[in-house]
């Protein structure tokens, strides 16, 4: 009878390291393919609900941002479940990418505007994330409508609650104050003054506050001054 080979230490270890990177790999992106698979926004009729489809290079071109951006949300509300962290994350680094921003300069005005709190609502009324106003936010639904052709969905100023949504319709909009202002430190000021305030200031020559905007710069740099997270 031919006897079995048995099997020697070190491919047993090299099994067992195998296992143990999978189970790693696992765990850190799973939640990460749950969330894309979720609806964008809530409502009765979203805004725009496409079909995600994940590709195989997907992990291994966004994972390092996408993680950075995850171990910043989770870290201003660790009170959130992990797989909201996800969404949330994963809304950033699209919007941002979407509209050629870096995606920690978008959690930067998101730090600045709410410190990452979904329902805030601000003394004059602007809402949620990134702090819009509900007027704002109806304008710039509308506007998302025409460009991508969809059909009209019904607003209401709670419908800015939605960190999703939110995060969708302020990176549009400071992505249009950008292409209008050409500099993003006079687009940073104009998301938080108004566009027409800053343009009839310039006009006029008045001298406007900066403040926000270097608030903004310095939360920015602060992000990426931080060392990369560790799982």
């Amino acid at each position: 009878m031919e006897k079995r080979r048995k099997k020697t230490l070190a491919r047993t270890l090299n099994c067992g390291a195998a296992c143990t990177k999978l189970v790693l790999v696992t765990v850190l992106f799973l939640p990460i393919f749950l969330a894309l698979g979720l609806p964008f926004e809530t409502g009765e009729k979203p805004l725009d609900s496409p079909k995600v489809k994940i590709h195989v290079g997907f992990a291994k071109i966004h994972s390092k941002q996408l993680v950075k951006v995850y171990s910043i949300v989770k870290s201003r509300r660790p009170d959130i479940t992990d797989a909201e962290t996800w969404r949330i994350s994963q809304a950033v680094l699209d919007e941002s990418l979407r509209h050629s921003f870096d995606p920690l300069l978008v959690l930067a005005v998101i730090q600045i505007e709410s410190e990452f709190q979904h329902a805030a609502v601000s003394p004059v009324g602007a809402r949620g994330i990134m702090q819009i106003m509900p007027d704002t936010g109806k304008y710039l639904a509308e506007s998302l409508r025409r460009e991508r052709g969809l059909r009209p969905a019904v607003f209401k100023p709670e419908s800015l609650d939605d960190p999703l949504l939110n995060i969708r319709l302020g990176t549009y909009y400071l992505h249009d104050l950008r292409k209008r202002f050409r500099d993003i430190a006079l687009a940073l000021v104009a998301y938080n003054l108004g566009p027409g305030e800053v343009q009839n200031r310039i006009e006029n020559k008045i001298d406007f506050s900066d403040e926000f905007a270097n608030a903004v710069l310095d939360a920015y740099h602060s992000f990426k001054k931080a060392p990369p997270p560790r799982f």
